[in-house]
């Protein structure tokens, strides 16, 4: 299959799906995406690179709580299959805690930044406007965390 047919397979496929999940009468909708890289994000540098596929977040009323520990569940720690999928639109609340140490966060993309103290949860909120795929990163050890696809 020709690289373009692929990549309107995908965007088509990822449509399909999102408009299913607004047809639901369910309160709690979630998409499922393709391994496709968008090439419309803001990002200044290259994300993580990753086989693994998206794992859709649990989106209730139009929001979407995602929580990463850092060395436990974190993008390094699993082994670079941490990637969580969101529709755009969804407003976003990144919950992130490293017990071990301070830590200084940046959702690369949106370009916002927290600080947490060790043990204390840094808390990035906000609406998923643009499409790509963005990573969360450590601005202490620069480890990637958490790559969030936005679809």
């Amino acid at each position: 299959m020709r690289p373009i047919t692929r990549g309107l397979l995908a965007g088509l496929t990822v449509s399909t799906f999102a408009l299913a999940g607004c047809s639901s009468d369910s309160k709690t909708a979630a998409t499922t995406t393709t391994e496709a890289a968008a090439d419309d994000t803001a990002a200044a540098d290259e994300p993580a690179t990753t086989n693994a596929p998206a794992t859709p977040a649990t989106v209730t009323g139009g929001s979407a709580e995602i929580t990463v520990t850092v060395g436990v569940d974190d993008f390094e720690t699993s082994g670079g299959t941490r990637v969580v999928s969101v529709p755009k639109g969804t407003n976003v609340t990144l919950s992130l805690t490293n017990p071990d140490a301070d830590e200084s966060y940046h959702l690369h993309g949106y370009d916002l930044e927290q600080d947490a103290a060790k043990g204390a949860t840094a808390k990035i909120t906000f609406t998923a406007d643009q499409s790509g795929r963005f990573d969360v990163e450590s601005h202490n050890t620069e480890a990637t965390l958490l790559v969030l696809v936005v679809v």
